[in-house]
């Protein structure tokens, strides 16, 4: 089931962000106007036939953002048409404050590419999206070796939790999840030499795969080991709350249980920021990253984000 925008995620969704939008309405009105004339890299709209979203950057650099509290988040308000990003983490005033300088190049793409893909995430850009054949894989392979390690499963069940993860990972980019869909995800599995009647029995087992409590359920369904019986989101949560370094590290790691976008962005930056190496995804990624798949990923990345970057 599609998860439009991070602020819908379950722990995020408790977030009150009323006065937070009220503000940056008074930031884009009073000083974006001028402060985006002076943007290091300009990011078109996001735009589909029915809406349109005009990115909104915070730097520092003005009186206004004071009263915007830090957002860890792409945040996006429709009524108004923008999509805001805080990079007041990663970026700093200038010295005669007239401008910006990153201060954490890691952090800084990270975010941007996170921006863009939440962006074409949320006007209906989630196809071009799982053409990415490595995040899957990785989610997959990321999910089953985290429950094998915590809970001592063997090599057959580690095989049906990936193929579960695998189902699972489809599944969050549609709210109507059809037979093409499946026959899309068995084409696909070939990549990793799994057996079609394989995936379909485990398919077979499963009753739905909306969330990432559906899909903990799932876990006991499909294997009947009695260890995963008691598996919830809050064991879940734990299990992968520390798998990200860096800023809202733990957020960013819990919400790529059901946000593509964030996901694919921390794959994205495991191969291409030295800072990350060190996390657990990271080393999951380099371990899926072999034949050239890292690098056909990021090509195919580049392809598909590149519209939206102004040259």
């Amino acid at each position: 089931m599609l998860l439009k925008e991070p602020y819908q995620f379950k722990t995020l969704k408790l977030i009150n962000n009323t006065e937070t939008i009220y503000n940056i309405n008074q930031y884009i009105t009073i000083d974006y106007i001028y402060i985006r004339e002076k943007e290091k890299i300009k990011i078109k709209p996001f735009s589909n036939q029915h809406l349109t979203l005009n990115p909104v950057f915070l730097y520092g650099l003005s009186d206004v953002e004071r009263s915007i509290p830090a957002f860890n988040h792409p945040l996006i308000n429709i009524e108004n048409n923008w999509i805001a990003v805080d990079l007041r983490h990663c970026v700093k005033p200038s010295t005669d404050k007239e401008s910006y300088e990153i201060r954490n190049e890691s952090e800084y793409q990270l975010t941007l590419q996170r921006f863009i893909l939440t962006g074409m995430w949320f006007v209906g850009r989630e196809s071009a999206l799982y053409t990415l054949k490595l995040p899957h894989f990785s989610f997959a392979t990321w999910l089953s070796d985290n429950l094998s390690k915590k809970f001592g499963l063997d090599l057959s069940n580690q095989l049906q939790l990936k193929i579960l993860a695998l189902i699972y990972y489809s599944h969050l980019f549609t709210d109507y999840y059809t037979d093409d869909d499946f026959t899309k995800l068995l084409i696909r599995s070939k990549d990793e030499i799994i057996v079609p009647k394989l995936i379909e029995e485990i398919k077979d087992k499963i009753s739905s795969l909306e969330n990432i409590e559906d899909f903990c359920k799932a876990c006991y369904d499909v294997t009947k080991n009695i260890r995963l019986k008691n598996l919830d989101f809050n064991v879940m949560v734990n299990l992968v709350a520390n798998n990200w370094i860096g800023y809202a590290g733990k957020e960013l790691a819990v919400l790529s249980l059901e946000h593509p976008p964030t996901w694919i962005s921390l794959v994205y930056s495991s191969l291409t920021q030295r800072s990350f190496k060190k996390s657990y995804i990271a080393t999951i990624v380099d371990k899926m990253d072999k034949r050239g798949k890292g690098e056909e990923f990021l090509k195919a990345l580049i392809s598909i984000t590149r519209e939206y970057k102004e040259e």
